[in-house]
Protein backbone atom coordinates (compact mmCIF):
# COMPACT_ATOMS: atom_id res chain seq x y z
CA UNK A 1 0.00 0.00 0.00
CA UNK A 2 2.69 2.21 0.72
CA UNK A 3 4.43 1.64 -2.71
CA UNK A 4 1.21 2.81 -4.24
CA UNK A 5 0.58 5.88 -2.21
CA UNK A 6 4.38 6.95 -3.14
CA UNK A 7 3.24 6.14 -6.64
CA UNK A 8 0.68 8.72 -6.48
CA UNK A 9 2.06 10.87 -4.76
CA UNK A 10 5.08 11.37 -7.27
CA UNK A 11 2.67 11.27 -9.96
CA UNK A 12 0.79 14.50 -8.63
CA UNK A 13 4.28 16.13 -7.87
CA UNK A 14 5.12 15.41 -11.60
CA UNK A 15 2.04 16.64 -13.14
CA UNK A 16 2.27 19.93 -11.12
CA UNK A 17 5.91 20.65 -12.39
CA UNK A 18 4.85 19.98 -15.63
CA UNK A 19 1.78 22.84 -15.83
CA UNK A 20 3.89 24.66 -14.25
CA UNK A 21 6.47 24.41 -16.90
CA UNK A 22 3.45 24.90 -19.45
CA UNK A 23 2.44 27.87 -17.65
CA UNK A 24 6.25 29.77 -17.83
CA UNK A 25 6.05 28.43 -21.46
CA UNK A 26 3.02 30.37 -22.40
CA UNK A 27 4.30 33.63 -20.17
CA UNK A 28 7.86 33.62 -22.05
CA UNK A 29 6.60 33.22 -25.22
CA UNK A 30 3.51 35.75 -25.27
CA UNK A 31 6.28 38.13 -23.58
CA UNK A 32 8.51 37.51 -26.62
CA UNK A 33 5.60 37.99 -29.28
CA UNK A 34 5.10 41.62 -27.34
CA UNK A 35 9.41 42.62 -28.64
CA UNK A 36 9.04 41.15 -31.27
CA UNK A 37 6.71 42.07 -33.53
CA UNK A 38 7.95 43.94 -36.44
CA UNK A 39 9.43 47.46 -36.02
CA UNK A 40 9.74 50.25 -38.65
CA UNK A 41 12.22 52.91 -38.59
CA UNK A 42 8.97 55.21 -38.93
CA UNK A 43 7.97 53.95 -36.05
CA UNK A 44 10.81 55.19 -33.98
CA UNK A 45 11.25 58.02 -36.06
CA UNK A 46 7.58 59.03 -34.66
CA UNK A 47 8.90 58.30 -30.85
CA UNK A 48 11.73 60.68 -31.75
CA UNK A 49 9.28 63.62 -32.70
CA UNK A 50 6.69 62.35 -29.72
CA UNK A 51 9.38 62.96 -27.14
CA UNK A 52 10.92 66.78 -28.79
CA UNK A 53 7.51 67.32 -28.88
CA UNK A 54 7.12 66.68 -25.77
CA UNK A 55 10.48 69.06 -24.50
CA UNK A 56 9.38 71.67 -26.58
CA UNK A 57 5.84 71.71 -24.83
CA UNK A 58 6.83 70.40 -21.63
CA UNK A 59 4.18 67.71 -21.51
CA UNK A 60 5.37 66.29 -17.83
CA UNK A 61 2.91 63.64 -18.44
CA UNK A 62 4.52 62.40 -21.80
CA UNK A 63 8.09 62.68 -20.68
CA UNK A 64 7.08 60.41 -18.04
CA UNK A 65 5.20 58.02 -20.70
CA UNK A 66 8.39 58.27 -22.99
CA UNK A 67 11.16 57.80 -20.51
CA UNK A 68 12.35 54.76 -18.67
CA UNK A 69 12.31 54.68 -14.89
CA UNK A 70 16.34 53.51 -15.85
CA UNK A 71 16.59 56.54 -17.68
CA UNK A 72 20.51 57.88 -18.00
CA UNK A 73 20.12 61.25 -19.66
CA UNK A 74 23.72 62.70 -20.97
CA UNK A 75 24.33 66.47 -21.58
CA UNK A 76 27.04 67.62 -23.94
CA UNK A 77 28.59 69.97 -20.41
CA UNK A 78 29.45 66.16 -19.01
CA UNK A 79 25.73 66.77 -16.56
CA UNK A 80 24.19 63.14 -16.11
CA UNK A 81 20.74 63.06 -14.63
CA UNK A 82 18.21 60.37 -14.03
CA UNK A 83 14.11 60.19 -15.02
CA UNK A 84 13.52 62.50 -12.30
CA UNK A 85 16.06 64.75 -12.61
CA UNK A 86 15.79 65.30 -16.52
CA UNK A 87 11.79 65.48 -16.34
CA UNK A 88 11.95 68.26 -13.62
CA UNK A 89 14.69 69.94 -15.33
CA UNK A 90 12.66 70.41 -18.66
CA UNK A 91 9.75 71.33 -16.66
CA UNK A 92 11.72 73.70 -13.86
CA UNK A 93 14.62 74.85 -15.27
CA UNK A 94 16.32 77.17 -17.17
CA UNK A 95 16.14 76.55 -20.76
CA UNK A 96 12.87 76.26 -22.63
CA UNK A 97 12.49 74.70 -26.33
CA UNK A 98 10.98 76.38 -28.99
CA UNK A 99 11.54 74.23 -31.80
CA UNK A 100 13.66 71.09 -32.41
CA UNK A 101 14.74 69.85 -35.26
CA UNK A 102 17.03 66.58 -36.09
CA UNK A 103 19.05 65.97 -39.44
CA UNK A 104 20.94 63.29 -40.28
CA UNK A 105 18.98 61.17 -38.34
CA UNK A 106 20.12 57.05 -38.92
CA UNK A 107 18.06 54.50 -36.68
CA UNK A 108 19.75 50.88 -36.13
CA UNK A 109 17.03 48.34 -34.76
CA UNK A 110 18.12 45.30 -33.31
CA UNK A 111 15.19 43.39 -31.51
CA UNK A 112 13.69 45.70 -28.86
CA UNK A 113 16.73 48.07 -29.26
CA UNK A 114 16.76 51.08 -31.38
CA UNK A 115 19.51 53.38 -32.11
CA UNK A 116 19.27 56.98 -33.27
CA UNK A 117 21.88 59.30 -34.14
CA UNK A 118 20.90 62.52 -35.44
CA UNK A 119 22.22 66.23 -35.01
CA UNK A 120 20.02 68.19 -32.79
CA UNK A 121 19.03 71.60 -33.84
CA UNK A 122 17.17 73.98 -31.37
CA UNK A 123 15.76 77.64 -31.19
CA UNK A 124 15.54 77.58 -27.02
CA UNK A 125 15.37 80.59 -24.48
CA UNK A 126 18.29 80.11 -21.67
CA UNK A 127 16.60 82.29 -18.73
CA UNK A 128 14.67 84.28 -21.36
CA UNK A 129 17.48 84.79 -24.11
CA UNK A 130 17.77 83.42 -26.97
CA UNK A 131 19.87 80.43 -27.22
CA UNK A 132 20.55 78.25 -30.57
CA UNK A 133 21.53 74.51 -29.96
CA UNK A 134 23.19 72.42 -32.35
CA UNK A 135 25.12 69.53 -30.72
CA UNK A 136 25.23 65.41 -31.84
CA UNK A 137 22.75 62.99 -30.01
CA UNK A 138 22.77 59.57 -29.31
CA UNK A 139 19.39 58.23 -28.17
CA UNK A 140 18.83 54.49 -27.48
CA UNK A 141 15.37 53.54 -27.06
CA UNK A 142 14.10 49.67 -25.96
CA UNK A 143 10.66 48.33 -26.49
CA UNK A 144 8.92 47.35 -23.29
CA UNK A 145 6.86 44.53 -22.31
CA UNK A 146 3.68 46.26 -23.06
CA UNK A 147 4.71 47.24 -26.61
CA UNK A 148 5.93 51.05 -26.18
CA UNK A 149 9.23 52.04 -26.43
CA UNK A 150 11.17 54.15 -23.74
CA UNK A 151 14.37 56.18 -23.85
CA UNK A 152 16.74 54.48 -21.81
CA UNK A 153 19.76 56.50 -22.82
CA UNK A 154 20.60 59.84 -24.39
CA UNK A 155 23.83 60.93 -24.78
CA UNK A 156 24.58 64.45 -26.71
CA UNK A 157 28.00 65.41 -27.72
CA UNK A 158 29.35 68.42 -28.62
CA UNK A 159 30.16 69.26 -32.25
Amino acid sequence: MRQVTKMILVFFILSFLACKQGREEVNHKAEESALSSPVSDDEITEIVTAFNKAMINRDEAALERLCSDQLSYGHSSGLIQNKTEFIDDVMNGPFRFLSINTPEQTILLDGDTAVVRHILNADATRDGEPAAIKIGNVQVYKKALDGSWKLLVRQAYKL
